[in-house]
């Protein structure tokens, strides 16, 4: 079974589950934290592309501050739920459309003010991860944001599941040494047997470290203006303590201000949430490639 058609299986298969992961506490405050340094983006009348745009979990909200809208997702199935949430609540100046991260080719040059590609499209572009970001970075006039897997933040949760199956760290050092979550023989050979598997099984990815993303932004002539790695916080506290948190206002407030600070340390860079893309970025385009020797360390672009 080639990667799209892995794809395909799995998210459109995942629409109620990404709706019930949305109510997790982990994620929800990865959400909102995300949002928080979105938000002062968008004004009335931006050209915004959200690519890999699911349910519509960001690009609901940025409609909303009347901007003009492209959702583009791979999942058909996660398309159609995007366009019933924009009619549930009444939202217009959404465009959907069904596509590839990696493959933008509908779009002309720097046609979009702002692209977004949140929650790990770019990982899941895997092989073509540098083609997707290149993309993304081909059709963004201004600023982009934009959200991966990260290696060191997946790996614990892929050496549990190992040690668990098969009593083994070998397919986890190799994750950690290529970034690549690729089936291995044994887990190909169940699916076979059980084809169902695929609808829960995540499909290929590429999981970055932190330093190889901010340089592949880079690469495409765009200065990092912002990195961190989203959730660390939240993740390392215990499930009732966020719930505790989430329901408290003022406190959930001042709660998401702290994990955004904590969250764009150099210490922490590479963890990110469990439950979510662990590695956030904001760029923007350098109108001076010269300049790009001077771009930032990941270590200096926190808050």
């Amino acid at each position: 079974m080639g990667n799209e058609q892995q794809h395909r299986i799995f998210w459109n298969a995942g629409v109620r589950r990404e709706k019930r992961r949305d109510l997790h506490p982990e994620k929800r405050i990865h959400t909102d934290e995300v949002w928080m340094d979105l938000e002062p983006l968008f004004s009335p009348g931006l050209r915004v592309l959200d690519a890999g745009g699911g349910c519509g979990r960001y690009s609901i909200l940025i409609a909303k501050k009347g901007c003009q809208v492209t959702h583009l997702d791979l999942s058909s199935g996660m398309l159609q739920e995007a366009r019933k949430q924009a009619e549930r609540e009444g939202v217009r100046g959404i465009t959907f459309g069904e596509g590839k991260v990696q493959d933008l080719s509908a779009f002309s040059d720097q046609s979009f003010d702002v692209v977004l590609s949140l929650d790990a499209p770019v990982s899941y572009a895997s092989p073509f991860h540098k083609k997707a970001l290149q993309e993304l970075c081909r059709v963004c006039q201004d600023k982009l944001a934009v959200s991966v897997v990260s290696r060191l933040g997946q790996l614990p949760v892929i050496l549990r599941m190992e040690i668990q199956w098969r009593k083994s760290v070998e397919f986890s050092r190799h994750f950690f040494s290529s970034g690549q979550w690729d089936h291995p023989g044994w887990m190909e050979s169940t699916e076979k047997r059980m084809p169902f598997l695929s609808r829960f099984i995540f499909p290929p990815l590429h999981a970055f470290f932190p330093r190889e993303i901010h340089d592949l932004v880079q690469e495409q002539g765009f200065r990092v203006t912002q990195f961190s790695a989203t959730g660390s916080l939240a993740r390392l506290l215990p499930r009732k303590v966020l719930q505790k948190v989430i329901r408290e206002e003022i406190l959930y407030r001042d709660f998401l201000q702290l994990a955004r600070e904590y969250d764009a340390q150099f210490e922490v860079l590479g963890l990110g949430a469990q439950s979510a893309s662990g590695l956030f970025i904001l760029a923007e385009r350098n109108p001076h490639e010269s300049d790009l020797d001077q771009t930032d360390h990941p270590s200096q672009t926190g808050r």
